[in-house]
């Protein structure tokens, strides 16, 4: 799909008698405790914040040719900010910033092996790979004071994808993860440690890092687990958003990554205010324990990684093989949609 039908897309989707549930990804829980990676008052967060990467589409990144005024220096385009693209209210949190990410994902190290690890609904295609950028380092600072539209990161932290070296999406057991071999070593950056067999401590908390609605890069802490017993995944009250999709949900006691940020409650609600004629969309609010939960595959999953196998699943006659059943989710840029009268728009 290209930015215009998206910009259209979104248009179109605003102006319609608005069903949240179109948006279905992830959600606040209590209180909101996102924040933007360099602000957090906790370093060992910011540091592992820094192995956090945007996947941004390479149409929208402008990468330094020979002459240019500033030859190390990659430009990142977005026509509009958050709150204008999603049509949000007033005062709602991060509106101002620029969102060209469309997913999240995280280094990690194996073997003395470098690759990124993100949901497999990412990176269904070899073109959704060759298609994107996976870009480090793109926090808020980065966004141009200047100019209203771009951002300016060091070209030395754009990478590509050249391989899908593992990816499953499965609908009947949810499983949904990706492996990514990049084009070359990810330079000054520390690979995220993970967990290699068990389950998680269902009393621990959750640290998420990622890209919340294609963001630069948040913090969200406190997060804390629902349910612990599917084999796949586990459900956690996280404040996370569409974008989020393959962020690293890590263990603040013990410091590694117990799985990966998938799918989730509604991200926005719709308000109906006199004051804005057509209404506009809020942050959904969920008190803890409530909603649906967010969910998170299981790092352990991965077989690459751990080196030994990972759950099986015995399919039963009542599975589902729709995909909006199994995550009824529509984003932009991976798109799942149940808007059959605006196909005309795709490309």
């Amino acid at each position: 799909m290209t930015c215009s039908s998206k910009a259209v897309i979104s248009a179109l989707l605003m102006l319609s008698a608005f069903n949240a549930s179109a948006f279905i990804d992830k959600v606040v829980y209590g209180d909101d405790n996102r924040v933007l990676a360099q602000e957090s008052a906790n370093a060992e967060f910011r540091s592992w914040s820094q192995a956090t990467a945007a996947m941004i589409s390479k149409s929208d990144i402008r990468m330094p040719k020979e002459g240019d005024l500033y030859p190390d220096t990659a430009t990142i385009y977005d026509k509009s900010p958050l709150g204008e693209e999603y049509g949000l209210c007033e005062g709602e949190t991060f509106s101002e910033l620029l969102n060209p990410a469309n997913c999240s994902g995280f280094l990690v190290e194996k073997n003395g092996q470098q690759y990124l690890v993100t949901a497999g609904h990412c990176v269904e295609t070899k073109q959704s790979c060759e298609g994107s950028s996976w870009v480090f380092g793109f926090t808020s600072d980065t966004i141009s004071d200047k100019y209203n539209d771009r951002a300016f990161v060091a070209a030395k932290n754009v990478y590509n994808c050249v391989e899908v070296v593992d990816q499953v999406l499965e609908y009947s057991s949810e499983n949904d993860y990706a492996v990514l071999k990049l084009d070359r070593k990810v330079e000054g950056v520390t690979p995220l440690e993970f967990r290699v067999d068990g389950k998680v401590d269902a009393n621990d908390e959750m640290v998420v890092i990622g890209h919340p609605s294609g963001l630069p890069t948040i913090i969200d802490d406190k997060g804390s687990i629902r349910k612990n017993d599917h084999d796949f995944f586990f459900e956690a009250n996280l404040d996370t958003f569409g974008g989020n999709s393959g962020s690293a949900v890590i263990n603040v006691r013990t410091g590694l990554v117990e799985g990966i940020l998938v799918r989730g409650e509604t991200d926005y609600a719709y308000e109906s205010r006199d004051d804005v004629n057509g209404g506009c969309r809020v942050v959904m609010e969920c008190e803890e324990g409530e909603c649906r939960g967010e969910d998170v595959t299981r790092i352990t999953n991965i077989e690459l990684l751990t080196d030994k196998p990972g759950p099986t699943y015995t399919p039963s006659t009542n599975d589902s093989t729709d995909y909006r059943n199994y995550t009824p989710w529509t984003d932009p840029d991976h798109w799942y949609d149940d808007y059959d009268e605006y196909d005309f728009l795709v490309d």
